[in-house]
């Protein structure tokens, strides 16, 4: 990770006083309302007055670009700021317009985001470039997140032909019904979704966890073989045994719960809950 880089330690104690918070501890929850924090990882890159530079949220793998983009906030380049004082001489460059609303998107102003979404839209004239179908899926999030309409989402997930953007639309619309606790058409959207992506594991170890962690007991046979067919197709993801062996234990079958776990353990043996819960359910058998 490009955290443990002698040369990235190196670097950003020279320029930076660096501070890590756990999200789940209350002065990370106090940090994380504050900022408004998307999701982990988040790495804010502040000037000693407390203003925000920039940020950096996720984390793609790729750590040289990751890098760079920290020794480019520390100079002043392609921050927020820096795009928006570009965007004053060339408010027609499609890709600026289209790094702008990310960066707003990532620090939780939405509405200006969309602003800017919506001009990629209108300038890109290729619909299906990935610029263009990650701004009308932005735009789609917005509506069911923000004005709470889910049907821009749903229309873009259901007219999607690149199999990644549908995952992540059908994804994030189920999330929504999550959120609303609205669990039949939560699981109106997974099947929708299980339907139009049959072999893809992630979203079939999705849905399972969903069946599992809301306890929907007239869909434990469902999880589990979707369950099932995922670790065929990807029998070295120990998050999705774990997943099949939490559902065998809670639709009963103890023997099967614990093979399916052991593998988990086996893949994934760092992993103590993994190992908390192969001893629970040999527990329970004994």
């Amino acid at each position: 990770m490009v955290f443990k880089n002698p040369d990235f330690i190196n670097f950003v104690n020279s320029r930076f006083f660096a501070l890590k918070f756990n999200g789940n501890t209350e002065v990370g929850r106090k940090n994380r309302e504050m900022w408004l924090i998307p999701g982990y990882p988040t790495m804010l890159v502040l000037t000693a007055e407390g203003k925000e530079i920039d940020r950096i949220v996720g984390f793609n793998g790729n750590k040289d670009e990751y890098f760079q983009k920290i020794k480019d906030y520390s100079e002043g380049h392609n921050t927020l700021q820096d795009l928006l004082t570009r965007h004053q001489t060339d408010s027609n460059n499609v890709n600026l317009n289209y790094e702008i609303a990310n960066k707003l998107n990532d620090r939780g102003d939405d509405q200006t985001a969309l602003r800017y979404y919506q001009k990629v839209l209108a300038l890109e004239t290729d619909q299906q470039s990935e610029l263009y179908l990650n701004s009308e899926f932005s735009i789609a999030e917005y509506y069911a997140y923000d004005e709470d309409n889910p049907n821009p989402l749903r229309h873009f997930a259901q007219k999607c032909t690149n199999d990644q953007q549908k995952y992540f639309a059908y994804g994030s619309l189920a999330h929504y019904y999550d959120r609303k606790q609205d669990q039949p058409n939560a699981i109106q959207t997974y099947e929708e979704a299980v339907n139009a992506l049959p072999d893809n594991p992630a979203l079939m170890n999705s849905y399972a966890w969903f069946i599992f962690q809301n306890r929907v007991k007239d869909k434990y046979q469902r999880g589990i073989a979707l369950a099932r067919k995922a670790v065929e197709i990807e029998p070295r993801a120990d998050s999705i045994w774990d997943t099949l062996g939490q559902l065998l234990f809670e639709a009963g079958y103890v023997d099967e719960a614990i093979e399916a776990m052991q593998k988990a353990v086996d893949l994934a043996p760092e992993d103590s809950s993994y190992r908390e819960n192969l001893n629970r359910y040999k527990a329970a058998k004994s």
